[in-house]
This record gives structure tokens, C-alpha cells and sequence, in this order.
């Protein structure tokens, strides 16, 4: 009704403008700044002091992306570009008109979350392709924040860590910032003059404002190159030798349920090496993992696997190059040919659980040369708990066709126990208008003893505008079809898909809303004889707040085809046959950038033959911006012909930054599945860029308080560049 309302306001002639908020596209004609050498060094304390800042042409006149797209930024943001032969400086006065009192910080952790405070980002294409680069963004508080970006904007990995520098300053007149990045921390091109596509991000968070140098349209964020600036200027640099060592000592003390305490001290290295400027070689030996985060427990309700993200350092940098299909914000892919988690981890096939394996060594190519991506991984695992070691090889490469499209091919590789199983195959994606992607891939394994029915397609399309954002696709795959390196959901299915969702923005018209996010989804999965086996349909509305705060329903009808009886817990299985049930949803979070912020979500309704109620609470404190606190509870009540049950979830995960370098973190959780209360604590002192010095204890045990597992890990590393 309420979009009815606002849309009644407005003439034929303006409807769309209406829609959008204000005009639908940003300025054609590029946006240029120029960056100034300079010989001496600029001195990182977050005062643009220096003569140079002031001779700097200055970038100025931010558009709004949001709240009115288009409009004037309602606080005015500087910046300035200088350089000498070794660092990138980037300086920019943030003036806000509310002083001290109107900026908002909440966290500086590393790779703090950028939506909940002020901030300013800076993204550099630095091949000019429309395609990659790195952002690096900060806060009032000095947080820093960086990441690679792929895919002009569609693939990104925020676990990229640079060596680069940041101070900043908070004054009556708002607050200013000063980055120094070293050109050996990029990738460019060996050329006397550079080029680079450049764009700025401000945003004032007590507005809810993002506002950019060259414009951007909803849904588009900074990583957007295609729709960047330019920076010349650059003349003269090199990124360097870009040799970097990087030994580690580890001292962990180590207790299994039965076991006498071990303490197995261990060391090993890694080695980063430029081959060009577009080409970087990364060597590993005895890689160790053990200061990574705990995953995130979760609870499954359903017969298929649960996907967990990667967090291990080595696998996250240059992860992108690997990047397959195009969907963002899939929490669960379909089907991913390569899954580093397959790598150093294993399943016992006798219990049903997983294990590390030690990762003894291995190497990856990466980089870029000409229009061509490439990345080549080679990796080598020991062997544990009965499970022989293996040899692992995966190979990537794409290249750029038309403006914004490419075509590439995948190969993987595992050999184990004498034997070896295979994936290969192409995709292609096109973008056309700005707007439409369109993606295919095809996919074949090759598995010892297995013929036939080894193969997976996928087709897909999709159109995303600043209102309307469409996706259909059709994946199919075969029931022998096995990846050794990679993930899939379920096997032996033919699925279609189709997604709309529209984003009303009211604009002044309805002031305290930002947008309106009407949606449906399907899923229709068939098995290979064209039985239907799953049907999915979940209509939802919700509606984005002025002040980030956002309210969702929805609605999921579900239809299963059980051809054998599922276990839905130890012991209790719910029989063969066809179930429709229908599950109904109400979710309510709260401005998270306040100091004490929530999350609240119901869902009730039949489940298979019975029915289900559940329930979602998290607490988030923040009461400044070193301390951060979150509580959560996942409840789940299920009645079954077969028999009650019920699941919990609960979790508490604190963080205290006692410096923008200097961290501690603690994640303790309990998951009645498992029946273990899971707690990870770590200690984590940057004492050098890229050098850390980490304080790990990790704990398993039984809620009556047995202990399963414990260790305590103290780990060294250190960072030599060359």
C-alpha cells in the first residue's frame, strides 16, 4: 500500500525518477584528477601539513548514491593525490557540518565492518581493465579495512591484507586522513606513464549516506571500476622487487581426550616473489593454520551438506583468480569445482567426521599477462589417522573478450592412495547494457571406476538495475558427477531457478523509508528421469529504514520427495514419501550502529509430517569503538509423528581492539547437535606490517565440563621485504 501511495505522486513523465529516488543514471563524462610527485616523504600523522597537499589538485563534489541518488552530497570530502618513487599518498579533508559530536565509530578491528561507521574508501584499477583492484578504506578512528576486487565489483576478497599505512584526526570541522601505500604492494604495469581508474566513498553514518567521487547507481558498490574516474600523473615508478619472507615459529601445547599432553614446537615459511609486474609466485612449507577463527557453528535441518567459507590466509589471497560463476552473496553455492577447504582437511570415513591433515608444502602462480588471468596451485598433504597423503594441482585461466566479458578454464587434480580424480571444464560470461550478465559453464569429472553421468551444466542470466533485479538459471547435474576439490549440495539433479526482487526507493516522499524490497524466489529440482524431487517458493517483503533498521516477511512453501527414509537426527528418521509443509517468517534488525543493537527473527509452521517452530535472538553491544560484544540464540522445536525434539544454538563472540593493531577475540559457542560447547580465544599484536604475533586457545568439551580437546598455541611470524 505504501508503494501505491507514493508512486500516485508521481507523473508518467517522472515515475521512474520516482522509483529510483531522484535520476537514474550519474554524469556521462568522466571525472580526472591528477597526482603530483613530490621528492621527500609526506609523514603519516593524519595532518595534511605538508606545502604538497595544498599544490595538490584537489577532488572534490561527491554525488549521492543513497539516500537521493544523484544529488549533491551533503557534506563536503577533499582529497588529494601525491607520490614519490615509493609510496601512493592519499590525503582528504572529511568535513562534516555536526563536528566531533555528529561522527560515528563503533569499531577499528582489521578489516573493520564499513557499513556501520563513517568512512572513506579509496578502489585503484590499477591495469585500467574495468575489472580488478585494490580498495583500502579507514575510519575516523584509523581502522583499517582493505581488500581485491574482481569481476568489476562482482567478486571480492576481504581477506586480502596489503602493507600500507593510515592515520587520521578528528577535528571541530569533522575529520581528515592520510594513507601511504607502497607500489610494491600493487600490481601494475611496467610502463614510464600510468593510467589507473580510480573512485572515491565517503559516508556519514548518522545520515545513512554514501556518496562518491565519480557517481554510482544502486545496487553498485565501490568496486564498480567500470563506472570509476581516472588518475594520471603517475610517472616513473616501479612496484619494486616485491620479494617477501615470511618465517613462523610455533609453540602449541596440545591435549586429546585420553592423551598425555604434547608439546610439538614447529616452524615453517612462506615466500612471495614478483616474477613481473603482473605475475606474483607464492611459495609454502610446513603451512600451519592454527591461529584461523573457528567456524561458526550452524544447525542442519536438511539431508544435505553444510557449506563453511574459507578463513586460512594462504587460500584467501588471490582467491578471486579462482573465482567460478558469477552470483554474489550465495552463502550456499550449487556447486564450486574448486573448494580450497577440500585441501588439509578430511573425513573419516568410519565416524563420519572431519580432520586436518598437515599441509607440507606447495606453490601458486597468480597475476595476469596481457588479457588473460591466470592462477596455477600446487599443493602437497601428509598423512593422518590412516589417511594416505596426496598430490593436489589446479589450474585457472580466463580471458577478457568485447569490454566487460570474459571466457576461461578450469582444471583440477587429486591424487591419493594411488589414485586420481579429475574436473575440467569452460565457462563464459558476457555483460551487455551495464546491466545484463549473462554466465554458462560446463563441467566433467573423471573418478576411477566410475562412467557416465559425470558431467555439469549451468546456464544462467541476470539483469540488475538500480530498481530491478532479475536472475533465471538452470543447473543440471549428474549423479556420478564428483569433484574431488570441490563442493557440491546435492548430486543427480536438474534445477531451475528464478529470482525477482524490486527496490522502490520513495525518497522525500516517504522520508523515514530508504527503500522497498518486494521479492520471490524459486527453486524446481528435478531427479535425472524429470521427477519432481524439491519445490521451493518463498515470496518475502521487507522494508529498509532511513536509519538501516530493516523489517522482513515471507513466507516459504516447500514440497520433498523422500525416496528413502531421511535421518533427520541420531536414530530418528522421517519416512519415504511426498510432504508439502509451508513455513511463515518475520525478522526485525534494529540500526547496528547504535551502541546496543538487535536481531530478531520467528518462523512457524508444518515441517515434513509434523511441524516446527523456531526462533532467532542476537545482542549486539558496542559502547565504544574498541569494545564489541554479540550474543546469539538459535532455537528450533520440531514435532514429528516419529518423535519431539529440539535444537539450540548459542554463541558469544567478544572483541576488545586495544590499538588499531593490537586485538583480542573470543568466540565461544555451544551446539546441541554436536552436544560440545566450542570456545576459541585469540590474541593477535600486528608488530610489524603483516607480522603477528598470535596467543591462540582452543577448547572442546562436553556441557557436564569434560574436556574433549584443548590446546594453547603461541605462533610468531614476521614479514621481510625486499
Amino acid at each position: 500500500m505504501l508503494i501505491f501511495l507514493f508512486l500516485s505522486q508521481c507523473s508518467l513523465q517522472t515515475a521512474m525518477e520516482c522509483l529510483w529516488g531522484q535520476s537514474t543514471q550519474p554524469g556521462s563524462e568522466m571525472r580526472v584528477v591528477h597526482a603530483l610527485r613530490i621528492e621527500g616523504e609526506i609523514k603519516v600523522d593524519g595532518w595534511l601539513d605538508e606545502p604538497a597537499w595544498a599544490d595538490a589538485e584537489p577532488a572534490t563534489d561527491f554525488i549521492q548514491k543513497l539516500p537521493v541518488t544523484g544529488a549533491p552530497a551533503t557534506e563536503q570530502t577533499e582529497v588529494r593525490i601525491l607520490y614519490n618513487s615509493e609510496y601512493l599518498y592519499v590525503g582528504a579533508y572529511c568535513f562534516d557540518s555536526a563536528g566531533r559530536e555528529g561522527i560515528v565509530v563503533n569499531d577499528i578491528s582489521w578489516d573493520f565492518y564499513t557499513l556501520d561507521s563513517d568512512g572513506f574508501q579509496v578502489v585503484l584499477d590499477t591495469f585500467d581493465d574495468d575489472r580488478n583492484s585494490f580498495l583500502f578504506g579507514t575510519n575516523p578512528r584509523a581502522g583499517y579495512f582493505d581488500m581485491q576486487i574482481g569481476a568489476d565489483g562482482n567478486a571480492g576478497n576481504t581477506n586480502w591484507n596489503g602493507v600500507w599505512h593510515v592515520a587520521t584526526q578528528i577535528t571541530d570541522k569533522g575529520w581528515q586522513l592520510e594513507m601511504a601505500i607502497p607500489f610494491r604492494t600493487l600490481r601494475f604495469p611496467n610502463k614510464p606513464e600510468q593510467v589507473w581508474g580510480i573512485n572515491f566513498e565517503r559516508r556519514v553514518r548518522r545520515k545513512y549516506e554514501d556518496s562518491y567521487w565519480s557517481p554510482l547507481v544502486p545496487p553498485y558498490r565501490l568496486g564498480r571500476v567500470s563506472m570509476g574516474g581516472r588518475l594520471e600523473g603517475l610517472r616513473d615508478i616501479q612496484p619494486g622487487r616485491n620479494l617477501w619472507v615470511k618465517p613462523y615459529v610455533i609453540a602449541p601445547v596440545l591435549r586429546r581426550e585420553g592423551d598425555d599432553t604434547d608439546f610439538e614446537p614447529d616452524a615453517g615459511v612462506d615466500v612471495k616473489y614478483g616474477l613481473t609486474s603482473q605475475m606474483t609466485l607464492d611459495l609454502t612449507w610446513n603451512t600451519d593454520f592454527s591461529q584461523v577463527e573457528a567456524d561458526e557453528e550452524q544447525i542442519n535441518l536438511t539431508r544435505f551438506s553444510l557449506y563453511f567459507p574459507e578463513k586460512r590466509e594462504f587460500f584467501l589471497e588471490n582467491a578471486g583468480v579462482f573465482e567460478w560463476g558469477r552470483r554474489r552473496d550465495d552463502p550456499r553455492p550449487d556447486l564450486v569445482p574448486f573448494f580450497s577447504r577440500r585441501i588439509g582437511i578430511e573425513e573419516l570415513a568410519d565416524e563420519g567426521t572431519n580432520v586436518l591433515v598437515p599441509v607440507q608444502g606447495g606453490g601458486r602462480l597468480t597475476g595476469r599477462a596481457g588479457p588473460y588471468s591466470l592462477g596455477l596451485l600446487a599443493m602437497s598433504t601428509g598423512e593422518t589417522h590412516g589417511i594416505p597423503g596426496s598430490e593436489i594441482a589446479v589450474a585457472r585461466v580466463r580471458r577478457d573478450i568485447l569490454s566487460y566479458s570474459d571466457v576461461g578454464m578450469i582444471f583440477t587434480q587429486k591424487t591419493q592412495g594411488g589414485d586420481t580424480g579429475r574436473t575440467y571444464g569452460a565457462d563464459l560470461h558476457f555483460n551487455f547494457f551495464r546491466y545484463l550478465d549473462i554466465n554458462t559453464y560446463a563441467l566433467k569429472t573423471d573418478t576411477p571406476g566410475v562412467e557416465g553421468e559425470d558431467g555439469a551444466t549451468n546456464f544462467e542470466v541476470g539483469w540488475v538495475d538500480p530498481l530491478i533485479q532479475v536472475y533465471a538459471g538452470h543447473l543440471r547435474i549428474g549423479e556420478n558427477f564428483n569433484p574431488e576439490l570441490g563442493f557440491v549440495a546435492r548430486d543427480a539433479i536438474n534445477k531451475t531457478s528464478l529470482e525477482l526482487e524490486l527496490t522502490p526507493r520513495p525518497g522525500e516522499k516517504i522520508p523515514w523509508i530508504r527503500e522497498f524490497n518486494p521479492s520471490v524466489e524459486i527453486d524446481y529440482f528435478t531427479n535425472p528421469d524429470d521427477v519432481l524431487e524439491t519445490r521451493r517458493l518463498e515470496p518475502r517483503f521487507s522494508i529498509v529504514f532511513s536509519d538501516s533498521s530493516n523489517l522482513s516477511f515471507a513466507v516459504e512453501e516447500n514440497f520433498e520427495r523422500l525416496d528413502e527414509p531421511f535421518e533427520i537426527r541420531d536414530g530418528q528418521f522421517i519416512r519415504a514419501g511426498d510432504y508439502n509443509f509451508r513455513d511463515k517468517s518475520f525478522s526485525f534488525h534494529s540500526n547496528p550502529s547504535r551502541p546496543l543493537s538487535f536481531e530478531a527473527g520467528l518462523n512457524s509452521g508444518t515441517f515434513y509430517d509434523g511441524e516446527r517452530d523456531g526462533y532467532e535472538l542476537e545482542l549486539n553491544l558496542k559502547p565504544n569503538y574498541r569494545l564489541s560484544t554479540a550474543l546469539s540464540w538459535e532455537y528450533n522445536d520440531v514435532k514429528l509423528p516419529s518423535g519431539n525434539f529440539s535444537t539450540d544454538l548459542a554463541g558469544l563472540r567478544l572483541v576488545y581492539a586495544f590499538s588499531n593493531r593490537m586485538f583480542f577475540n573470543a568466540l565461544v559457542q555451544y551446539n546441541s547437535q554436536s552436544d560440545e560447547i566450542i570456545s576459541n580465544l585469540r590474541f593477535n599484536f600486528i608488530h610489524h606490517p603483516l607480522s603477528d604475533l598470535y596467543v591462540v586457545y582452543n577448547e572442546r568439551r562436553e556441557p557436564g565440563g569434560e574436556v574433549l580437546e584443548r590446546g594453547f598455541i603461541v605462533k610468531l611470524t614476521h614479514l621481510f621485504a625486499f
